[in-house]
């Protein structure tokens, strides 16, 4: 069923067709099907969700961060009208495939490609390149923006591949080196990280201990909130923890728990409530490997145990 996929991309699409009759012929000549909600293609290895949009005057300004020359911008703001795609993917693992689709859209008019998950919009080719080539520095570039926030610097984006974004509290050269680092090296490799690991891009930088906190920079209904949550960096010289070879997985995970227990509450639950509740979950063993599978097929990471309350009180606050 399609309310059981995790959507992990959605795309923002300007175009020349003005109305959705106008899209679904030139999506077919370019091989997709628009059946209404449903776009499908013999190509794809999945079906896309759409939603057709009006030009209301905006879609010049949703490109206008100098990812685009004047002349591409002025087209996008008299575009006819707009597709909005949720995919049941993400980008790493389906970058072929998402190449291909956003290839056949610029056959049938599209007029450049925003990811919602960052704001980030870019001409056809240039998604075309770096979704497929072989350099994630490229494919960061395009699908990932760092931003100043209250706690020094952070990224947004990367839970477009299934993957939590990074913040860190250094000047912001070396913040965007660290991010750029850490986030790049997580597309390369899918490394499996967890929060007690250290991070340095380079024998001569300190290494920081990584600590994963609930996203805290959006709300969590915005399409830019990261569910996957955030790598807090913590300062030059943390030392790594040591981890074993298994890690307990609360099933079902321990932040729905505590939501269906607050709901049932009709009230914010205790710091008690919580700490009890976490050591009385039921728990599964697995490898870090297959935590990482099982979060990433559900689509959002759960709570650090020792943590529960303190990351409790962040999605609480992402919630209002």
């Amino acid at each position: 069923m399609a309310e059981d996929r995790v959507y992990g991309v959605r795309l923002f699409v300007p175009g020349t067709a003005a109305t959705t009759a106008q899209w679904q012929g030139s999506l077919a000549r370019a091989g997709l099907t628009l059946d209404g909600r449903v776009l499908t293609a013999d190509s794809l290895g999945f079906d896309a969700l759409v939603e057709w949009v009006e030009n209301d005057g905006s879609f010049g300004q949703a490109f206008g961060y100098g990812t685009m020359s004047p002349a591409e911008q002025h087209a996008v703001a008299g575009a006819g009208s707009a597709l909005v795609l949720d995919l049941p993917v993400y980008l790493g693992a389906a970058a072929a495939d998402v190449a291909t689709l956003i290839a056949a859209l610029g056959d049938a008019g599209a007029l450049g490609v925003r990811l919602e998950q960052s704001k980030l919009g870019w001409p056809v080719e240039e998604w075309i390149r770096a979704l497929q080539g072989d350099d994630p520095r490229m494919l960061y570039r395009c699908a990932v923006v760092v931003l100043q926030d209250r706690d020094g610097l952070r990224s947004c984006g990367m839970h477009a591949f299934g993957l939590p974004d990074a913040q860190v509290e250094a000047s912001p050269l070396e913040a965007n080196r660290l991010l750029g680092s850490l986030n790049v090296y997580q597309l390369a490799e899918d490394p499996v990280l967890v929060s007690g690991d250290s991070f340095t891009p380079d024998r001569e930088t300190p290494r920081r201990r990584l600590e994963r906190w609930p996203d805290d920079g959006y709300p969590s209904d915005s399409v830019c909130h990261n569910p996957f949550g955030v790598w807090r960096l913590g300062a030059e010289g943390g030392a790594a923890d040591s981890r074993g070879d298994l890690r307990p997985v609360f099933v079902p995970a321990l932040v729905a728990v505590l939501a269906a227990a607050e709901e049932k509450a009709g009230r914010a639950l205790r710091r008690d409530e919580v700490e009890r509740l976490t050591g009385e979950g039921s728990c599964m063993m697995m490898t870090h490997a297959d935590a990482k599978s099982l979060e990433r097929g559900r689509g959002y990471a759960d709570l650090e145990p020792e943590l529960a309350w303190a990351q409790w009180q962040v999605v609480r606050a992402s919630r209002d």
